[in-house]
């Protein structure tokens, strides 16, 4: 979707999602923070999942685009090319083939599951005894979501079983649903009032309690988004004195003239 990318995220727009992964972990750390130190981070990521998804899907209409990341380090004496043989043997996708990404070597593997895509890229890491890993699941979330479900547990423990620290974050983005609960039409609507809205929705649908910690607005791409604390949600972010589990912003598309809604946890890591 166009548009832009919020705060510190916007200086990472131009890089791949490889590198981006990268920067995410080096500029924030925390994904993998967790409401209760018992917490088993698997299951807390498909608690949270279930929640914005059900989210996105009473706001949105049509195809529902989901992108599901696990991400980590991983520490390995295995040559590269072994190491990312390990790991995508393990998920069941195809051999490894190395690539160069902006002057890094990137081992990279994939495959499809169900109308799922997944790409997994293995890195190494300085000093040659550690790997990132960033496995990417792509679909069209209002289609497949039980298996959205299903394979980013399955591939969750498989991944934590290797050893990987692994850390989650998830964006679900469509359209935003012509006639919204409560009886606001979007057809008028300013994208503040729809974002009210979505916020109403998830409170009064959801008995999911939101907490604004910050507002950004673009008039230039037409875009404004909100973060927010929910304490229902296990995963979250630190950002100043908040934890940060969810991330929704709407945007009108001039070209299509549509509204369009993103919802990311614990924050937006994809452009929009």
């Amino acid at each position: 979707m166009p548009g832009r990318e919020l705060g510190w995220l916007r200086i990472l727009k131009r890089c791949s999602f490889v590198i981006m992964g990268i920067a995410l972990i080096m500029v924030m750390i925390g994904f993998s923070k967790l409401h209760g130190s018992k917490l088993d981070k698997v299951a807390a990521a498909d608690k949270q999942w279930q929640s914005v998804l059900a989210l996105a899907e009473r706001a949105s209409e049509g195809r529902l685009h989901a992108t599901v990341k696990w991400q980590g380090s991983w520490e390995s004496l295995l040559d590269p090319g072994e190491a990312a043989d390990v790991l995508s043997t393990r998920l069941g996708l195809s051999s490894p083939t190395e690539n160069a990404v902006q002057g890094h070597s990137v081992y990279i593997a994939q495959g499809s599951n169900g109308g799922i895509n997944a790409k997994l890229s293995v890195m190494p890491e300085e000093g040659g005894t550690s790997y990132y890993v960033i496995l990417l699941m792509e679909g069209d979330a209002r289609v497949n979501a039980a298996h959205f479900s299903e394979l980013q547990t399955t591939y969750g423990y498989s991944l934590q079983d290797e050893g990987v620290d692994v850390n989650w974050n998830t964006a679900l983005q469509g359209s935003v649903a012509s006639g919204l609960s409560g009886g606001l039409e979007v057809e008028g609507a300013s994208l503040q009032e729809l974002l009210n809205k979505l916020e109403q929705q998830a409170a009064s649908t959801l008995q999911l309690q939101l907490y604004s910690a910050d507002e950004y607005v673009d008039e230039e791409s037409q875009t404004v988004s909100r973060s927010y604390e929910a304490h229902e949600m296990p995963i979250y972010v630190n950002s100043g004195e908040h934890q940060i589990a969810l991330q929704m912003a709407v945007h009108y598309n001039e070209d299509s003239g549509e509204r369009e809604i993103s919802m990311g946890s614990p924050l937006l890591t994809v452009e929009y």
